[in-house]
């Protein structure tokens, strides 16, 4: 398992309005770098919980490939996707309220290791995981953008 974990601090925002960022299917594939369509398959508000697919494009040999897992949340607290298949992958991230705005804490983990077999011992870390370290850094410039971008919209109605 390759994990990677990233932090930033997005200022004038509370976590309330960060998890409406992250919770919008709609956003996803404007605020992840490599998702370019998202769908929603089925979601049950009161266990905080959804299924969720995403088209993920991984370019190379593998190009765009679906990917299916389950969505869990605390409201205004943390967002956790978890991918079954077609390789496991958790995603969490973490909301925490700081002085003058929200800390947000984001850890990916992925095991390359049922989707490429015995050759997965050849692929190096350090680039997968330096790729998704500026995946998940692109991802949290998105989710601050959106965020700040949503305030201005409510503040300009």
């Amino acid at each position: 398992m390759i994990k990677v974990g990233r932090r930033c601090h997005i200022e004038g925002v509370t976590p309330e309005q960060v998890f409406t960022t992250l919770s919008d299917p709609g956003l996803i594939s404007q605020i992840l770098p490599r998702v370019q369509k998202t769908e929603l398959l089925d979601r049950d508000d009161v266990a905080r919980h959804a299924r969720l697919v995403t088209y993920m494009s991984m370019g190379g040999l593998f190009g765009t490939i679906r990917c299916e897992g389950d969505l869990a949340w605390q409201d205004n607290r943390e967002i956790v996707f978890t991918v079954r298949t077609p390789l496991p992958v958790e995603t969490r991230w973490v909301l925490n309220q700081a002085v003058n705005g929200t800390d947000i804490q984001v850890v990916m983990g992925i095991d390359l290791a049922p989707m490429l077999g015995m050759m997965a011992s050849f692929v190096p870390e350090k680039t997968v995981a330096d790729m998704l370290g500026a995946d998940l850094e692109t991802a949290l410039r998105g989710v601050a953008r959106h965020t700040r971008q949503s305030l201005s919209a409510r503040a300009a109605a």
